[in-house]
């Protein structure tokens, strides 16, 4: 059982839920989780963390070392991702004031989670 992680304004978001209890809405928390959290912010765990802002603009690695690295968080620390076929594609675009990186996560082919750093 993992913790419902909707907030208001995410879509089919339910007030009354607690916990999740659909396999794929807690791989979905457990990718959003580790996508969105930096290395060294969970205690007792410090390699866990995609630090995507370090990834896309400080470090310099290009679209298949940043799928390599997410990849590789997921197989660490999403248990379920496992048990389905979650695939990462990285893309950069041009913006205007700095480049913009895309990150999608596709589930089975049905479910995505998508991540735009600008």
């Amino acid at each position: 059982m993992d913790f419902y992680v909707k907030t208001i304004g995410d879509p089919n978001y339910d007030p009354y839920k607690v916990h999740s209890e659909s396999e794929v809405a807690q791989l979905i928390g457990q990718i959003e989780t580790t996508l969105f959290t930096n290395r060294g912010e969970v205690l007792g765990e410090p390699d866990f963390g995609c630090n995507l802002e370090d990834l896309v603009y400080s470090l310099g690695y290009n679209e298949v070392q940043i799928q390599g690295i997410v990849n590789e968080q997921f197989k660490r620390f999403v248990p379920l991702a496992a048990k389905f076929n979650v695939e990462v594609l990285v893309s950069f675009y041009r913006g205007e004031v700095r480049d913009i990186a895309q990150i999608d996560v596709t589930i089975d082919s049905k479910y995505q989670v998508g991540v735009y750093i600008n």
